[in-house]
């Protein structure tokens, strides 16, 4: 085979390559790509729930949810956060990684208290939310 040939069939099997790759939106912490996606604004890693189907990947949560970062999944059904913790969550109704919503878009938040398995969070519906785990000594865990 010349060498034009060659290269230009590498440059074609490059290309193949890059198409079948997993684009950065689909990876966990990625831009949402639809509502339903859960965003943790605190500095807590918070286990996400794709399905709620009792078979996750880490036996309580599917993927971790860095601080500051989005689940991944275009909905999100539920989190998990281990014992020790509470979890404060705020709802939205519009907004991406990109373009987040106002403080005024949100919901005044909800507090769920963590027990000796830790706190799940189910959730319904295709809106956003805003999620944040907290020591459950922290103030912000004290009911409004």
């Amino acid at each position: 085979m010349n060498k034009v040939k060659w290269v230009s069939l590498m440059a074609l099997t490059a290309g193949l390559l890059a198409s079948l790759t997993t684009p950065a939106s689909a990876a966990p912490g990625a831009a949402p790509a639809s509502v339903g996606e859960v965003h943790n604004t605190g500095a807590i890693d918070i286990g996400a729930i794709q399905f709620r189907d009792n078979d996750y990947k880490h036996d309580t949560y599917d993927d971790l949810i860095p601080a500051g970062l989005f689940s991944g999944y275009p909905s999100t059904a539920g989190i998990y956060v281990g014992p020790g913790y509470c979890v404060r969550v705020r709802s939205w109704l519009a907004g991406t990684e990109q373009d987040p919503p106002d403080p005024d878009e949100l919901s005044d938040p909800r507090i769920y208290q963590g027990g000796l398995n830790g706190v799940w969070v189910w959730f319904s519906g295709g809106i956003g939310r805003d999620v944040r785990a907290l020591p459950s000594t922290d103030l912000g865990c004290a009911p409004d």
